[in-house]
This record gives C-alpha cells, sequence and structure tokens, in this order.
C-alpha cells in the first residue's frame, strides 16, 4: 500500500482510495456487531470510530473533501466540524492507544530481564 497515492496525484484516484478506506471501515463496524461479548463489541467500535474519525481530520483539508458535511448532509462548502461522539471516540482511542504502547514498552523489558535472567543459569 502506498499512502502517498492519498495525497498527491489524480484527485479521482485519490478520492476512489478514500472511498474503499471509508467502506472498510464500515464493513469492521458491521463486523464487529458479529462479537458476542458486549464489552469487547463497543470498545472495538469506539476504537474503530476513532480511527476513521481521525482519518476524516486528516482526509479533511483536500480541496474537495466531500467529508465535510452539514446538517443537510455532505457539502462542499460546509466549515469542517467533528460531532461529540467523534470527539469522544478519538480521545478514547487514543488513550487506549497509548496505554498499549506503554504496556508494550514494559513487555520489551520484562523481555530483557528475563533473557539475561537465562543467560546467567
Amino acid at each position: 500500500f502506498d499512502e502517498h497515492e492519498l495525497f498527491t496525484g489524480v484527485e479521482a484516484h485519490a478520492r476512489e482510495l478514500r472511498e474503499e478506506f471509508r467502506s472498510h471501515f464500515l464493513n469492521i463496524s458491521r463486523i464487529m456487531d458479529c462479537v458476542g461479548c458486549d464489552k469487547c463489541r463497543l470498545w472495538g467500535k469506539v476504537q474503530i470510530h476513532g480511527m476513521g474519525t481521525a482519518l476524516k481530520i486528516l482526509f479533511s483539508d483536500l480541496p474537495h473533501s466531500h467529508y465535510r458535511t452539514n446538517s443537510h448532509g455532505p457539502s462542499m462548502n460546509a466549515p469542517f466540524q467533528l460531532t461529540r461522539n467523534e470527539v469522544v471516540s478519538l480521545f478514547q482511542s487514543l488513550g487506549r492507544y497509548s496505554a498499549s504502547i506503554k504496556e508494550v514498552d514494559e513487555f520489551r523489558k520484562e523481555m530483557l530481564v528475563g533473557y539475561r535472567g537465562i543467560d546467567e543459569l
């Protein structure tokens, strides 16, 4: 996957790639409906919605972004706005990802300590 195609080159091709991304995120959200655990489904959907919001922000500065919406639906002239749910899901997702990154760092430290302990035996 070449992310440069999303931001440079032919606008029609970039729009097609963004639509493909959007459809994949909607599909993932539908798949999350099949998860049996309510908490897992909720947090999965919140994180997917947060990633979708991040992509919406990322794509919003494009000249003809159809991600700009107003109360009447998509609009080319509407100012960029996030809904309350988008803001909440974005910050919740950032918090979850930050905690995950911290845990990975802790696991790496424990793994290094474990390897050193094995070498000393």
